[in-house]
């Protein structure tokens, strides 16, 4: 237990209910292609960009891919209720009340956090293109570029969501690293609420 505190006072518990027949992963699609429609409206309508996630659940080993999982589990979050209100994720998921419970709007219980996490779309860009991308920054060849890019970290196996583009009618993976940090850290997420690559925006989590 801590006695740290968050900017994000309210929070709402979505959890998949089990089913022998389909599997999370098909509801998670359904469940976030919903969720992220809604985010875009929330900041297309509202300019509303202060919602984020976790997912409870979250489990990422580097060594065993196997092991990796989100769970069955999200937590949306928000800096106060009416936020969370205008979002109205019952009417948004109300075509999945038979795969997903949806708790209603509570207050972050501070006596419960236990730290805080930074929730991530990571995205991996091709050796191809981080070569050119490096190549041209330095000013250097491309097989020059080549001998520093194979020394970077390879891509991470993690989790994910698979989605669908409406604006280009494909799907895509929507990779998500969930990484533990040491302190709060405010400001506004993505339209799928999580941080891009290079933010460090965090939710509490207990």
């Amino acid at each position: 237990m801590t006695d740290s505190t968050s900017s994000l006072t309210h929070f709402q518990e979505i959890t998949i209910i089990p089913d022998p027949e389909i599997a999370p992963y098909f509801i998670w699609s359904k469940l976030f292609t919903q969720f992220h429609i809604a985010l875009a409206e929330m900041k297309n309508k509202h300019d509303i960009e202060s919602i984020g996630v976790s997912f409870p659940d979250y489990h990422y080993d580097d060594k065993n891919e196997k092991s990796s999982k989100l769970g069955v589990k999200l937590r949306v979050f928000a800096t106060n209720q009416k936020d969370l209100e205008t979002l109205n994720l019952d009417n948004w998921l109300s075509r999945l009340t038979d795969y997903v419970h949806i708790k209603g709007i509570k207050d972050v219980p501070i006596d419960k956090i236990t730290g805080y996490v930074s929730v991530h779309r990571y995205r991996f860009k091709p050796i191809e293109v981080q070569v050119e991308s490096l190549a041209k920054k330095m000013e250097i060849s491309n097989d020059e570029a080549m001998a520093i890019v194979v020394k970077r970290k390879a891509e991470l196996k993690l989790p994910f969501i698979r989605m669908f583009s409406e604006s280009n009618k494909t799907h895509y993976p929507l990779q998500i690293l969930q990484q533990p940090s040491k302190q709060d850290v405010t400001g506004g997420f993505n339209v799928y609420g999580m941080n891009g690559m290079r933010d460090n925006v965090t939710v509490p989590q207990w």
